[in-house]
């Protein structure tokens, strides 16, 4: 090794184990090769045996008498999910997605009575955020959140489209804020899907330290059977969770079909968000 450079790049891979693969790439190194150790304490094998179904035992999050936060991200397949959901717990609570957050706390104070008299499994679902979940925080209750995610410019398109529909109440109020995809691509904040799940995050590494903290399902939509599949095993439900199909706008626009100046757009204010969806396709790949 050449010892006046000290440049490198580092390509690491992890897989079932903790060994990492490093090579360092450049003359100076002339294809060497180490290995080296990450702590079984890194964010990313925590974070691995959290979530991924080889790693997870079955009935690791059972409980009779729970109450599961499960977060619907618009455009995550969230019909699907809630039909499986509604045939899976003893009781279902929609939260309306209009007055979110006054639903939100009817519902959660609905389900903590019903808690105190008898054992029952329940689940709240619906468009609330982390916002409406640190009603729960703040009141020092236990925290079990579930939600599915989805490739971040699947999802915006989808999202797009719909929105666009007659399929939206709104449809016409949000045609005129946004004539077009690239005006609605522009009012994008940045890693929208974790900002939903979790709010402020400093690093990846701490944000998957908040969902292993807060959650105990994350599912993707382009795995959608086998996530609810591993739903249905790592929290106990009896019955198969089945997948239904969702309702999607007619005519859409096709992902492929998006202008480079919408991607990019999309893409650059997604890179968090980017590399979540692709940890978890990992796990169902």
């Amino acid at each position: 090794m050449s010892a006046h450079r000290t440049d490198f790049v580092v390509r690491r891979s992890v897989d079932s184990s903790p060994n990492c693969d490093v090579v360092l790439q450049g003359p100076q190194f002339l294809g060497e090769k180490i290995v080296y150790m990450l702590s079984p304490n890194s964010p990313e094998i925590v974070f691995k045996q959290r979530f991924n179904p080889s790693d997870v035992a079955e009935r690791s999050y059972y409980d009779d008498n729970d109450i599961c936060l499960f977060m619907h991200i618009p455009k995550t397949a969230g019909t699907s999910v809630g039909k499986a959901l509604q045939a899976s717990f003893d009781v279902f609570h929609s939260v309306a997605w209009t007055h979110v957050g006054k639903s939100f706390r009817a519902k959660t104070k609905k389900a903590l009575y019903a808690r105190t008299r008898s054992a029952q499994r329940q689940v709240l679902m619906g468009h609330f955020s982390w916002i409406e979940v640190q009603y729960w925080k703040n009141q020092e209750l236990p925290i079990k959140l579930a939600t599915i995610i989805r490739d971040p410019l699947a999802r915006f398109v989808s999202n797009y489209n719909y929105n666009c529909s007659s399929s939206h109440p709104l449809n016409g109020q949000f045609r005129e804020r946004f004539p077009n995809m690239e005006a609605y691509a522009r009012q994008l904040e940045s890693d929208h899907q974790l900002n939903v799940m979790i709010g402020a995050f400093y690093s990846f590494d701490h944000a998957l330290e908040l969902l292993c903290k807060y959650y105990t399902f994350i599912g993707v939509t382009e795995h959608l059977g086998a996530s609810l599949d591993h739903l249905r095993l790592s929290h106990g439900f009896e019955n198969n969770v089945v997948e239904y199909r969702e309702n999607t706008a007619s005519r859409p626009t096709a992902v492929a079909d998006v202008s480079d100046a919408v991607r990019n757009i999309v893409l650059e204010r997604s890179h968090n968000d980017i590399r979540l969806h692709k940890l978890i396709m990992s796990f169902y790949s």
